[in-house]
């Protein structure tokens, strides 16, 4: 429980920034990477994606301790003497504290749904960097996320330390962890010098922290080296939508339920073109940044491969069976939800001779833990519940020339309260995407979206919601 404070609108758009910044950067990157000669030193794939490597080629387990340690101290240094001016009796930890917490075990608490569901994924990013950028894999950094949430909970404050905290730094920390590590190899290029150089050192820097803090302890800001040789997947697109929502029935774009938004999709990799032998060789990333709304970042969710392989291929169509690792962060006037899943994904694709393609994609598994809003206060405080449960998703897509001409996404998500009220939440949305393009990678579209909430209370009347919406966008294909 690292913060228990509402965070200010401005530092919410700033993270909307940053995280607007990891989406347009690597584009800028990959744009340039195709013009410099195609000569250029590339690292053996073997080690490719891996930086930070001893010079015997081993991982630096030293300095991953190190700067995860550093970075609960760093926490804890401002919230000691900084914040509040030091009064906070929350972070006078000490020898009995710690025994108290060791004693008591865990516990449930009351921070706001976005330091939950956000703040904390994000701190658990920088725990899973500080080994991923010093030599380590995926899988052998997922550890590290654990364990330095692990340490804040039991060390860091004198609060009982919080299941839910644990996990969702953990789990949502390994999600944001490698999507941002990716995006920031994408925007750094080693071979750079000068003014160019500097700027992409800045943006990655910007991306992954503890990865820009390693390049600048190794030297490698500025010496001139070879990339990794998976600095870019095979296939990506990504898209801007900037445009109108509205959100109601009564009062279809009335200037009190209509407001402007930015929408960043990002898709790292295509399974079907060869991104899918390692963790997150492919993923979905996308920000919804509201104007308007109660918080500037209205949603970010992350969905990356773990593993996959092909159940069938011919010259028409392909069809691959995968793991996936999900993490969804909603947080608007409507509706509060976010959580991380592990999803077993059956993808289908289809190539028809006028240029189309049709591709489908089903996905099921459990929600390791979720937070959904909740109608009637609870001795927890907070404003959602927290629970297990699982996650349904179909989503069809007709595709051509790099544009989604138009896509279909229905989702069912059940969580089983266990910590706020005793409840049985379902979410189903459907979605209805149309667009085309118009000019070069200009197009036009429209989106319809209804949000149907179903929370069935052990101790209250149920309560049923309906939240529509409806946006109409300019598109920009960025790369």
């Amino acid at each position: 429980m690292m913060t228990s404070c509402t965070r200010p609108r401005r530092v919410r758009a700033l993270a909307g920034l940053v995280i607007v910044a990891a989406l347009l950067a690597p584009l800028v990157a990959r744009a340039q990477a195709a013009a410099a000669p195609a000569d250029q030193d590339q690292l053996p794939p073997a080690l490719a994606g891996i930086e930070g490597v001893s010079e015997d080629g081993s991982p630096n387990f030293g300095r991953a301790a190190v700067e995860v340690f550093g970075l609960n101290a760093l926490v804890w240094s401002y919230d000691r003497f900084i914040r509040e001016g030091g009064e906070n009796p929350v972070f006078r930890i000490g020898f009995n504290s710690w025994q108290e917490n060791l004693e008591t075990g865990w516990t449930w608490d009351d921070n706001n749904f976005t330091t939950n569901q956000y703040a904390h994924p994000y701190h658990g990013n920088l725990y899973y960097n500080a080994a991923r950028s010093n030599g380590y894999t995926f899988w052998q950094s997922v550890p590290f996320a654990f364990a330095g949430s692990l340490m804040w909970e039991y060390f860091g404050e004198v609060h009982n330390p919080a299941m839910n905290d644990w996990i969702s730094t953990s789990m949502g920390g390994i999600a944001l962890g490698e999507i941002f590590h990716r995006l920031a190899t994408t925007v750094r290029d080693n071979t750079a010098t000068g003014s160019s150089r500097n700027w992409r050192e800045l943006g990655g820097f910007a991306i992954d922290p503890v990865g820009g803090l390693n390049r600048i302890i190794d030297g490698d800001w500025s010496r001139v080296h070879a990339n990794p040789a998976d600095r870019f997947p095979v296939n990506y697109r990504t898209n801007m939508d900037l445009g109108l929502r509205t959100r109601g029935e009564e009062q279809i774009w009335n200037a009190d339920t209509t407001d402007v938004y930015v929408q960043f999709e990002f898709e790292y990799g295509d399974p079907f073109f060869g991104d899918l032998g390692q963790p997150y060789d492919n993923f979905d990333f996308e920000v919804q940044l509201n104007f308007g709304d109660k918080t500037a970042i209205g949603r970010v969710t992350g969905s990356g491969n773990l593993a996959g392989t092909f159940l069938k291929e011919t010259d028409d169509s392909a069809h691959i069976v995968g793991a996936y690792h999900r993490y969804q962060y909603v947080n608007t006037n409507a509706l509060e939800f976010g959580g991380q899943a592990l999803t077993a994904a059956l993808l289908s694709r289809w190539e028809y001779d006028n240029g189309f393609e049709f591709r489908s994609r089903v996905e099921l598994g459990p929600m390791i833990l979720a937070g959904a809003s909740s109608d009637y206060e609870s001795v927890s405080g907070r404003s959602y519940d927290y629970g297990p449960g699982t996650a349904f998703d179909l989503e069809l897509q007709l595709r051509r020339g790099g544009w989604t001409w138009a896509e279909l996404d229905v989702s069912h998500a059940w969580m089983h309260a266990i910590s706020g009220n005793a409840a049985d939440h379902h979410l189903i949305s459907t979605r209805l995407r149309l667009g085309v393009p118009i000019r070069y990678n200009i197009g036009l579209g429209a989106e319809f979206l209804v949000v149907n909430a179903e929370r069935k209370y052990r101790d209250y009347d149920d309560i049923s919601v309906r939240n529509p919406q409806m946006k109409v966008y300019t598109s920009w294909a960025l790369n």
